[in-house]
């Protein structure tokens, strides 16, 4: 998605207003309450999906394949700048350029976009709740023993709102889904929210999805040396995987002896800390989902996901024609040490015999 024709002078203005105006969204969503409230009382939060992983592992298209479905309702590129309040802001959403036509998204790798695609913005709540965990350089994983009520109702809350707009458009629409990479930050400690749903954690050979997330990382920092709108856009989102606004969740301590990011052992270690701690903590509500099973046996893995989760036969199966394998990426071994690459190794094959699908 090409940033400086998707948001020209006034969305710029309009977003960067909205970025800064945390709590005023917070009182607009408070105010929603009570103006929508008999319109939110009979909508239930009944089993919501969670994807959840490191990018680059096959959280985009799982989350294209269940909404494709017509059962789930998730936030989509409408839903932006005024995400906390998305019901009065869904009444004025199309004055502004938010339905675009579908484009390849920023990524560069062929997913394409409309202003009525869904995509990853419930990190704006997260860190409008919980500040503490961002800081300057790192993201710290949730740890049991913390509980905001504020955020448990709130949170609660927004997801029946986010199925009362989606249901305008697709009545089917009945369960909260959502894609937010940093939900596995929580795993250890899941707020009560999330408790009630099913996580969907797929995983890739590690040496391919670093090598993926360096690519990323690289072209995000090119993107954003000519556009910082694009920096602002992603710290503001919460999307701290890649670039400028890289903040890596320090699961364990792993940042203390880390690589350097433009080096691919660091992201090989992301991987290795962030995937050891998911089998840590995973619980039965979650899922692991092979990635190559995924896009080598589609049909059946897609059946099997049906049965998890509750879709109606074939609404995920009769997309199997939609997977192909990922590109593959040149890696040098002989940038990573033995010790790191047994590490991923025994990691990989502990995912795969753990994986559900």
């Amino acid at each position: 998605m090409n940033f400086r024709e998707r948001y020209g002078r006034l969305d710029r203005i309009l977003y960067r207003v909205a970025f800064r105006a945390g709590r005023a969204q917070r009182a607009l969503a408070d105010l929603e309450e009570m103006v929508y409230g008999d319109a939110l009382k009979d909508i239930t939060v009944d089993d919501p999906v969670f994807i959840s992983a490191l990018p680059r592992s096959g959280t985009t298209i799982l989350l294209r394949l269940l909404w494709q479905t017509g059962a789930f309702a998730s936030h989509t590129y409408q839903d932006m700048p005024l995400v906390l309040c998305p019901l009065f802001w869904s009444q004025y959403a199309r004055r502004f350029s938010t339905d675009i036509d579908a484009q390849e998204r920023m990524h560069g790798d062929g997913i394409r976009v409309s202003g009525k695609s869904p995509e990853a913005f419930e990190e704006m709540i997260w860190k409008h709740f919980w500040p503490d965990h961002y800081g300057e350089d790192h993201i710290r994983p949730w740890t049991p023993g913390e509980h905001n009520q504020e955020f448990d109702n709130f949170f609660e809350s927004h997801m029946r709102k986010v199925i009362a707009i989606r249901r305008e458009q697709v009545a089917s629409r009945g369960r909260y889904l959502s894609k937010n990479n940093l939900n596995i930050a929580r795993l250890a400690a899941p707020p009560e929210p999330l408790r009630r749903g099913t996580f969907l954690i797929p995983f890739r050979d590690p040496l391919q999805q670093a090598a993926s997330m360096l690519n990323q990382h690289r072209r995000l920092l090119e993107i954003q040396e000519g556009d910082d709108f694009v920096r602002e856009y992603m710290e503001a989102i919460g999307h701290h995987e890649f670039g400028k606004s890289l903040r890596p969740v320090n699961f364990g301590g792993w940042l203390e002896d880390a690589a350097e990011p433009g080096e691919l052992a660091f992201w090989v270690q992301y991987w290795l800390a962030a995937y050891r701690f998911i089998l840590e903590h995973a619980g039965e509500s979650s899922v692991l989902i092979s990635y190559r099973r995924l896009v080598d046996e589609p049909a059946s893995v897609l059946r099997r996901l049906e049965e998890l989760l509750g879709v109606p036969e074939n609404e995920l199966a009769s997309q199997a024609d939609q997977l192909h394998p990922p590109r593959t990426h040149a890696v040098e071994k002989g940038e990573l040490s033995d010790t790191l690459l047994e590490g991923a190794s025994e990691t990989y094959k502990r995912l795969e015999r753990r994986a559900a699908v």
